[in-house]
């Protein structure tokens, strides 16, 4: 079973274990090895012709991260007496803003002028400010970042452009610094591919 989301997501699984045939078993308990990220809302029976046993998975990780656990659900059937249910997910920061692109390519010929822009909305109820920008190298990147108010939302418009005079490629990457501390640090990779 596979659990993803956001912080702060409201994160439920829904699983129906029924015998085969009825009578075939009945489950005494249910347990998560670990029980640290997850919890077992509920598992009861309900009667459907058949029983039909119906357990809610609810995720309780409040930070980022992957995690994982077993469910062991223990059972009356002398052959089986415990049916193991792996879960498992990555729980993600809140995406805070709409950011496109990600990924800045500056390609083209070294004496023309080569640019990328990205845009950087804040998401509705998640206000932020971008306090700085620095680049890893910045050796053959300037950038530009703007900030403009649009129907009472900000915008932020970021303008890379390329400084490298001479054929080759290079990688850097532009991190943006908030003042929110959900998000402190935002990530823009950019790529130059220069030719003659």
């Amino acid at each position: 079973m596979v659990l993803n989301g956001e912080v702060g997501q409201n994160l439920k699984l829904v699983v129906k274990v029924s015998p085969v045939s009825e009578g075939l078993f009945e489950i005494t308990s249910a347990k998560a090895d670990q029980g640290k990220d997850i919890r077992l809302v509920s598992a009861g029976a309900e009667e459907t012709g058949d029983k039909a046993y119906t357990l809610v998975i609810e995720n309780t990780k409040t930070t980022p991260g992957r995690y994982q656990d077993i469910i062991r659900l223990l059972t009356t059937n002398k052959i089986q007496q415990e049916i193991v249910i792996p879960v498992w997910g990555n729980i993600t920061p809140p995406q805070i803003a709409s950011v496109e692109p990600r990924y800045v390519a500056l390609n083209g010929r070294a004496e023309g002028s080569i640019k990328g822009t990205v845009t950087i909305v804040p998401k509705e109820n998640h206000s932020f400010s971008i306090t700085e920008v620095k680049a890893h190298s910045g050796i053959f990147i300037k950038w530009d970042l703007t900030e403009t108010v649009e129907s009472g939302k900000k915008t932020y418009t970021l303008t890379v452009e390329n400084l490298k005079k001479e054929k080759g490629i290079y990688n850097d990457t532009l991190f943006l610094k908030t003042d929110n501390p959900t998000l402190p640090q935002m990530e823009i990779r950019v790529s130059g591919r220069i030719t003659d």
